[in-house]
Parts: structure tokens; C-alpha cells; sequence
């Protein structure tokens, strides 16, 4: 099977169950988080800041640092994990290699090849002009929050467009295996944050081995 180097990072979202108070006795404001299972967690984003520091205190429980951004008003908290579980919760996305450069197969393959063309404007590659869902044009334009018809209709024709271009170049790679060939991509689910002027959509795709991942975009 075939490997590619990751450049799109999916990392799962562990559950936050409560935020119950800040840590006394600590020099810098630290808060305590209580979730689910935080025994694989890599990074805490506080208002989408990473946190300077944070302690396992155990399966359950978090000190978080605040960083300087957050510490007058506390917007978000999320607790990511190294691991990707391909788990209905969905996933954090971002795009880096990191420190440690990191080989991909099978399902995380096929969604990293998705995402990119997803976001990739028609015309922006001159081999293959008609290439991408042009998604990425959807960042930083104007909406009416009232009004997400439209807004779903395009993010319905991006993704079924993108769709549409990997079934047709995998057609001819017979050497693929079944865990990296796209059966179907579908908007799981789409959320609006005014207060953020973020929408956030969950896209679910099974390979034809029949696994299933889902991953978040905010746009």
C-alpha cells in the first residue's frame, strides 16, 4: 500500500464535559477541564490560542494555562487528541507538517486528498484546470446568517463536485486499494456561530473497504 506524507493534520475532538473553576495556588490563571478520556490529549486551544502549558492530572481532568488572549474573556476551549479514531464526533483540521514529518494510508489518505481538492479553486492548477471543489472561495465572504440556502447549496455542489473528480481520476488505478477509493462524501451536518461569524460543517466519506471518517471545516 502505497503512503503519503501528511500536510493535512485530523486530530479527534475530545469531549468537554464541564469548565468547573480556575486552579488556585497558580502563579500564571490556570483553568480546570473535565471531559471524557484525556489520556491521549496533545494540545488545549483556548479561544483558538494554544495553551503555554498543560497538566494530565488524570483520565479526566486538565489544568490549562490561559494564554494572554484569554485571560479577560474565556470565548473557547478545545482539547484535541494525537489520535485520529475516524470517530462521528469528527475531527480538528489543520494544515502543517510539524515537527516530525508523518506517512499516511488508507482512510486518513483519501480525506486529506478530499480536503484538498475540496478547497482547491477550478483553474488553479494549469495541468488540470477544471480541478476543486473551489470551497476556499467561501472564506471570508459575505453572508446572511438568516438566510444559509444558498450557503448550503454551494457546500453541497462543492462537495458532490469533488466527488464526482476523485471517482473519475481513481477510475483508471487499478493498483489502489479499496481503503484509499471514494464510494460517497455527504454534508453530515452545518452549524451557523454568528457571535463567530464562523459556519461549521461536518463531511462524512466512506471508502469502498467501507470505512468512514468525518472531519470539520470552519469557514
Amino acid at each position: 500500500m502505497a503512503v503519503q506524507l501528511e500536510v493535512v493534520k485530523f486530530r479527534d475532538l475530545v469531549t468537554i464535559q464541564s469548565l468547573p473553576r480556575f486552579v488556585p495556588g497558580f502563579v500564571q490563571p490556570t483553568l480546570e477541564i473535565k471531559g471524557e478520556d484525556f489520556s491521549s490529549v496533545e494540545e488545549v486551544l483556548i479561544n483558538e490560542v494554544t495553551s503555554p502549558e498543560f497538566i494530565i492530572i488524570n483520565q479526566f481532568t486538565i489544568y490549562a494555562q490561559l494564554p494572554k488572549a484569554a485571560q479577560n474573556k474565556i470565548s473557547s476551549v478545545e482539547v484535541i487528541s494525537n489520535k485520529f479514531t475516524r470517530t462521528t464526533a469528527a475531527s480538528k483540521l489543520s494544515f502543517s507538517i510539524g515537527n516530525k514529518t508523518k506517512s499516511i494510508e488508507g482512510i486518513l489518505k483519501l480525506m486529506q486528498l478530499f480536503v484538498k481538492w475540496l478547497l482547491q479553486s477550478p483553474g488553479s492548477d494549469i495541468f488540470n484546470i477544471e480541478r476543486g471543489g473551489g470551497l476556499q472561495e467561501m472564506v471570508g465572504s459575505i453572508t446572511d446568517s438568516r438566510r444559509m440556502d444558498g450557503i448550503i447549496g454551494v457546500l453541497t455542489r462543492s462537495i458532490q463536485n469533488t466527488t464526482n473528480q476523485i471517482r473519475s481520476a481513481q477510475t483508471n488505478m487499478t493498483q489502489l486499494p479499496l481503503s484509499e477509493r471514494l464510494l460517497t462524501a455527504e454534508l453530515a451536518d452545518f452549524d451557523v456561530f454568528s457571535d463567530h461569524m464562523e459556519i461549521r460543517a461536518r463531511i462524512k466519506l466512506v471508502s469502498l473497504a467501507g470505512k468512514e471518517a468525518v472531519t470539520a471545516l470552519v469557514l
